[in-house]
């Protein structure tokens, strides 16, 4: 009976062990919501699981190129982690993979990604350009937040011609030469936007 009763006991224990380990699950995702964010320090969150007592957050953001911009691997109590530095210059791919500690044991992992966009606040969608003999005139959409823009000329083989700020959204651009490149670049608080290009070919016309 004894041996019988042992035996009885060691398969609960491992039931409740076996238990205890279903309990800890994958953690879900929380936040960031959505898959493009503009915070460079995007707060990653996920929702409690039952029996967690901590949780492994490996956190890697990596630039277009692939050069690695924050990599962290901690152990946080809480469902949530801010990284202690930004996980972007401007634009960067985060995955991060959270699994929940329970006991002694580490339950399944959840990974999930997001991307931080830091120049979209600070966009501009297209410019036009139309030819006025030596000069074009150059005119975009207001940028909101935009404090100023860049704008710059350059010849047709990618030398440059001319610059100038302006806190208006348009600008008249000199041409020295038949053929230019011109391009707009915002200024925002959050930093620079992306610039965007017109040609304007030789015969006068623009693309």
């Amino acid at each position: 009976m004894k041996r019988g009763a042992s035996g009885l006991l060691a398969a609960m224990a491992i039931a409740l062990h076996g238990a205890a380990l279903a309990e800890c699950a994958a953690p879900e995702r929380a936040l960031p919501v959505e898959d493009v964010v503009a915070d460079k320090q995007a707060l990653i969150a996920w929702k409690p699981v039952q029996g967690a007592s901590a949780y492994r957050v490996r956190v890697l953001s990596r630039v277009p190129n692939g050069r690695i911009v924050a990599s962290h691997d901690t152990v946080v109590t809480s469902q949530s982690f801010l990284s202690p530095q930004p996980l972007a210059e401007d634009h960067a791919k985060v995955t991060a993979r959270i699994s929940a500690i329970c006991g002694p044991e580490t339950g399944a992992e959840s990974v999930f990604a997001f991307t931080i966009d830091a120049t979209s606040a600070c966009r501009l969608d297209a410019i036009s350009a139309e030819p006025a003999g030596a000069k074009a005139n150059v005119k975009w959409l207001a940028v909101k937040g935009a404090a100023t823009y860049e704008v710059r000329a350059f010849s047709l083989d990618g030398s440059f011609l001319s610059a100038q700020e302006t806190r208006l959204p348009a600008a008249q651009v000199e041409l020295p030469r038949p053929g230019a490149v011109v391009s707009v670049r915002p200024v925002c608080a959050s930093g620079l936007g992306e610039a965007v290009y017109r040609t304007l070919v030789a015969e006068g016309a623009v693309n």
